[in-house]
C-alpha cells in the first residue's frame, strides 16, 4: 500500500472534505440553531482483528458494488484493486487499535488513487453532519446526516449537543466561516502590466462565507481592469469546495455572453444509489449512448458496465452587474486543481471560455457529491466517489483530467511575490504577445 503521492494530493484530500456548502439555507431544510440530538447510548469500542477484518470486507463489498473507477485505476495506474483482497485483509488483520486500522484502511483506499475516497477523519465528523443536516430533507444528501446520528458513529466522531452547538457558535453564528484564520484572504488581485494584464488568484471555493468575503474585492478589481485586454485567473492548488463559487459568483461577474456545455454521469445499480437515481432523473438504458456512438470505442468499453446515466447541461450567463469582459482570459492550472475547481477547468476547456496554462489537473470534477456509509464495528464513515463523469467532447474526467492548452512545468509555491518572473506568467505574456 502506498501513501498519497505528494503534498498536493494531501491538500486535495483535506480541501475536498468541504464539498457541500453548509451555510446556505434551502426550503424544507433543518434550522441548525434548533438542532437537538437524543442522548447517546454508550458505545464500547473493544475491538480486535476480527472486527477490523469485518469492517474491511464491508468496505470492499460496498465499493465492489458502487465504485465507478476500478477499470480506470487498472488502466491508468496498473492497480487491480479488486484482485488485491487477500493482501489487504492480511494488512488489516495486523491493526493494533482503531487508529491503526483507520490509517491502514486509508492506505488501502489510497491504492484507488481517488481523493474523494477515504475514511472520514474524526475531526471532520461534525462538519460533515451539519453540512448534510441543513440540506432539504427530501434530498438524498440529507440522508447522509442520518449516518452521523447513529450511536456508534456519534461516539466515534464526538457528536453531541454540546459539540454541535460549539461548532455552530464558532463557525456559523459568529461568522468565522470555514477558516479559523481571520487574516486569511482567499482571493487576491494584482496588475501585472498596467492597462494590459490583470491577475486574480483564488485559493479555494469553500462556500458562501468565502463568496461574501471575496465579492467586494472582486467587484472593485473588475471595475478597474474591465478594459484590459488580458485577464489571468489562477486556480493552481485549488482543491475545490462548491461549484456555486464559480457558476453563480465568479464567472457571471466577468463574462459577456452565455456559455454552455453538456456533461454525462454514469452510475452502478447499488442500493445506495437508488435515491439519487430517482431524484436526478437518471436513465437506465446505457445502450442508448453506445448505440448512438456518442463516445469513442475506448470510452464506450468502460461505460458499458454501468446501468444508469444522466445527461445535463452546465450553463453560465452574465449577471446584471457583469463587466461584460471583452478581453482574453487565461486560466492557470496544475494537479492541485480538483473537484469543484476541476469542474471550472473542464468547463473553460470545453467552452473555450479561457485558455488553460500549466500542467494537467487533478480531475474528479464531474458528477455528484461522494456517497457516505458507516462501518458496522469501528463506526468510521467511508466516503467514496460513486459516479463516472464524461465531458461533452468524450473525455472521462477521472482518467484524462483536463490538459492545458499551453503546457508549462511549474512548482507548487503559490506566492504572488514576483509573479511577473514566474515561467507560467511569462508563457501567458508570450502567448498574448504583450510587450
Amino acid at each position: 500500500m502506498k501513501k498519497p503521492r505528494s503534498l498536493i494530493y494531501l491538500l486535495i484530500i483535506i480541501v475536498t472534505f468541504l464539498y457541500t456548502d453548509f451555510i446556505v439555507k434551502k426550503d424544507n431544510s433543518t434550522d441548525i440553531d434548533s438542532l437537538r440530538l437524543k442522548n447517546i447510548q454508550e458505545v464500547d469500542f473493544d475491538l480486535g482483528s476480527k472486527d477490523y477484518i469485518e469492517d474491511f470486507n464491508f468496505v470492499y463489498e460496498t465499493l465492489k458494488t458502487h465504485y465507478p473507477f476500478f477499470e480506470i485505476n487498472k488502466r491508468k495506474n496498473g492497480v487491480d484493486w479488486i484482485s488485491n483482497k487477500k493482501s489487504y485483509e492480511k494488512y488489516i488483520s495486523k491493526s493494533k487499535n482503531d487508529k491503526d486500522f483507520f490509517n491502514r484502511m486509508n492506505d488501502i483506499l489510497s491504492d484507488l488513487n481517488n481523493a474523494h475516497t477515504n475514511l472520514v477523519p474524526e475531526t471532520n465528523g461534525i462538519f460533515m453532519y451539519i453540512s448534510y443536516k441543513t440540506m432539504p430533507q427530501n434530498n438524498w444528501r440529507y440522508d447522509i446526516s442520518k449516518i452521523y446520528e447513529k450511536d456508534r458513529v456519534r461516539s466515534r466522531y464526538n457528536i453531541s449537543n454540546s459539540t454541535v452547538n460549539e461548532f455552530i457558535n464558532c463557525y456559523i453564528n459568529n461568522d468565522n466561516g470555514n477558516l479559523d484564520n481571520s487574516d486569511y484572504q482567499n482571493l487576491t488581485t494584482d496588475i501585472l502590466i498596467r492597462d494590459k494584464l490583470a491577475y486574480i488568484k483564488i485559493n479555494s471555493m469553500l462556500g458562501e462565507k468565502i463568496i461574501r468575503d471575496d465579492r467586494e474585492i472582486l467587484s472593485d478589481f473588475l471595475g478597474i481592469v474591465k478594459s484590459y485586454s488580458y485577464l489571468i485567473i489562477d486556480i493552481r492548488g485549488n482543491g475545490g469546495g462548491d461549484t456555486r463559487y464559480w457558476q453563480d459568483f465568479l464567472l457571471p461577474q466577468i463574462i459577456d455572453e452565455e456559455y454552455e456545455t453538456t456533461v454525462y454521469s454514469f452510475m452502478k445499480n447499488g442500493k445506495l444509489n437508488r435515491k439519487i437515481i430517482k431524484q436526478k432523473g437518471v436513465k437506465k438504458n446505457v445502450n442508448e449512448i453506445l448505440t448512438n456512438r456518442v463516445f469513442n470505442d475506448d470510452v464506450s468499453s468502460i461505460i458499458k458496465d454501468f446501468e444508469y446515466y444522466s445527461k445535463s447541461k452546465i450553463k453560465i450567463s452574465p449577471s446584471k452587474d457583469s463587466i461584460r469582459y471583452k478581453g482574453n482570459i487565461y486560466l492557470l492550472v496544475d494537479e492541485g486543481v480538483y473537484s469543484s475547481s476541476e469542474t471550472l477547468a473542464s468547463f473553460c476547456k470545453e467552452t473555450k471560455l479561457a485558455k488553460l496554462v500549466g500542467t494537467k489537473t487533478g480531475g474528479e470534477g464531474i458528477g455528484f457529491d461522494p456517497m457516505q456509509i458507516d462501518l458496522p464495528n469501528t463506526g468510521y464513515v467511508l466516503r467514496f466517489a460513486n459516479d463516472l463523469g464524461v465531458t461533452e467532447s468524450g473525455s472521462i474526467n477521472e482518467m484524462d483530467q483536463t490538459t492545458p492548452d499551453i503546457i508549462v512545468d511549474i512548482n507548487y509555491t503559490y506566492t504572488t511575490k514576483d509573479l511577473i518572473d514566474q515561467d507560467i506568467i511569462k508563457a501567458v505574456i508570450e502567448d498574448a504577445n504583450i510587450y
